[in-house]
This record gives structure tokens, sequence and C-alpha cells, in this order.
């Protein structure tokens, strides 16, 4: 079974487990030299896992003592045999992503022990995460090749936790972005806002990866891109108009004798709002001033302070 051999480039992620199959179907023993100094105690491990486990799948109490024996392979081989797991889509997404053991077992309720033998006999692709055409092309195989429907969860996870990382991944598997928790009951609908826009993000990125391009999607996907970059350009243009408009205003008032903001605070990262004049000008004066004019007695009422000063 080619898939089953260590140096295959593609080899498949479970493939120890792949040869303790070939192996108790009395194929060539594992090996050291063949399996590698890591591949070869776990295979070995597998072979008597699967051999005990098909003797005693029909005795629980058999089962029981078989996860006594060896508790941290039995309970992952009973991950991985549940296809329809999400537990099973979340920890090989995780691995994906970069995340440790540890770091798994934590939001997955398990031992780190768990996860280790996960990846060592079922998905054992960290030694080629910098790979990624392997990781492309062999562990996510069947999104690239078909493409990706909405419901494949455990794929959609794995491509964003491959490529977006460990946050990225939390944000899709629970569909929650961090938020503040409202502590007032005005903050409430606050919240539910954020909450929504988080869950449109969420669908347009899904939505950009599983809608076809087909006759009846192409000129919808179009249509929708020339909205998008006219959003952006225009919320660009906006930005940068704000800008124009700041620094104009900050320009008219460095212009006139009364310095609004003009010391930083103790801190030093922003104006103090006032100065300590004692005057200000009226509407007809601060037009002269803005224009580069003067006003009658204009040193006078600059140098005007309040008492005690």
């Amino acid at each position: 079974m080619l898939q089953a051999l260590k140096d295959n480039p593609l080899r498949a992620p479970n493939w120890r487990w792949l040869r303790a199959v070939e192996v108790d179907a009395a194929g060539p023993r594992p090996s050291k030299r063949r399996d590698g100094e890591d591949g070869f105690p776990w295979i070995r491990r597998a072979i008597r896992l699967k051999r005990r486990h098909a003797l005693n799948a029909n005795r629980p109490n058999a089962l029981y003592a078989l996860a006594q024996a060896d508790s941290e392979l039995f309970w992952a081989h009973s991950i991985w045999a549940n296809e329809k797991a999400p537990t099973r889509w979340a920890i090989e997404a995780r691995i994906l992503a970069g995340e440790a053991d540890a770091d798994i077992a934590k939001k997955i309720g398990c031992s780190p022990d768990i996860i280790t033998a996960y990846e060592s006999v079922f998905f054992n692709v960290r030694e080629k995460l910098d790979h990624s055409e392997y990781i492309v092309n062999v562990v996510m195989a069947d999104a690239v090749a078909r493409g990706l429907s909405e419901r494949q969860y455990d794929l959609l996870w794995k491509m964003f936790g491959y490529q977006g990382g460990s946050l990225v991944l939390d944000a899709m598997i629970s569909k929650f972005t961090l938020m503040r928790r409202p502590e007032k009951a005005e903050d409430v609908s606050a919240f539910f806002q954020e909450s929504a826009i988080n869950s449109m993000r969420h669908k347009a990125a899904v939505a950009a990866l599983t809608v076809p391009i087909n006759s009846h999607t192409q000129l919808l996907l179009l249509d929708a891109y020339v909205k998008y970059v006219e959003i952006e350009r225009t919320t660009e243009n906006t930005s940068k108009a704000n800008t124009n408009i700041v620094q104009n205003i900050g320009a008219m008032l460095t212009a006139l004798p009364f310095k609004v903001g003009t010391k930083l605070d103790s801190e030093g990262d922003k104006m103090v709002p006032f100065d300590n004049g004692a005057a200000e000008l009226r509407g007809d004066e601060l037009m002269i001033v803005s224009s580069g004019g003067k006003i009658q007695n204009q040193l006078t009422i600059e140098n005007l302070r309040f008492p005690g000063e």
C-alpha cells in the first residue's frame, strides 16, 4: 500500500494507521528503517489496538479493559472512527492551524496525550505544515478537486485554520469573534448589531469559497465584485476627504491668535482642548483673523488672563 509508506511524498495523513492495517493483514512487519524512529513504536501500538478492538468489539467489559490498557490511543481512535464528529474536524483543523497539543486538549476537554496519539497515528501532518502543496493537494484534496459546499465544515475549518491560524479558526468554529459582554441593558442592542455584522462577514467569507462559478452564477459574482470595489473606492475617498477636512480645520486653528489645544496633557499623548486665555473672539473677528487679517487691540486681547494667574 503506497499511501502507507513514510517516504511517499503523497502519503496519507493516517499513513501509520494504514501501515498497521497492512501488517495486521499479514503484510510486511513494521521496521525502524522503513517507518522511521518515531513511526515504528506508534505503528506497533496501532497494530495491538486494532487486533484487540476486533476481538472485543462486541464485549463491552473487554473494551473497558482495552481503554485502560492504552487509553490515549484508544480514545484517539474513537474520535477518528466517527467521521461525522465535529470534534474530529476541530482537532485536525487545529493541528493545521499550528496549535500545540496542550492548547488543543484544553479546548476539546481531554488529555494532551490523546491529541499527541491522534496526530501521530491518524493525522500525521505536523512535519509537513511548511509544505503548502502537500497540505493543499493531499490533506485538502477534496476541496481542491471538487470545490466546497457550506456544509463541508471539516474542509472549511481546515482551510481557514491553515491559512488564518488559531484565532481565525476559533471564529470559524464558534461563529463568534471576541465581543465585549454588555454590562448595561442599553448595551445589548450594540452587542446584537456587532454580532450581526460579524455573522455577515463570516457568511461572506464562506460564500467566497463555496459559491461555484458556472453560467448561472458568473454574472452575479461579477456584479457582486464590482459593487465591492465601488464600496471600497468610496470608503477610501471618504477617508481621504475626512483627513483633508481635519487638516484644514487644524490649519485654521493654528492661524487663530487664541491657540486652542496648544499644549500636551500630562501624559503627552493628546492636546489640552483650551488655553488659559480670558477672552473669546466674536464671529466677525474670527472670520477676519482666520483669513489672515488683524483685529483692533488684538495684542491686548491675546494677553488677557483670568485674575489670579
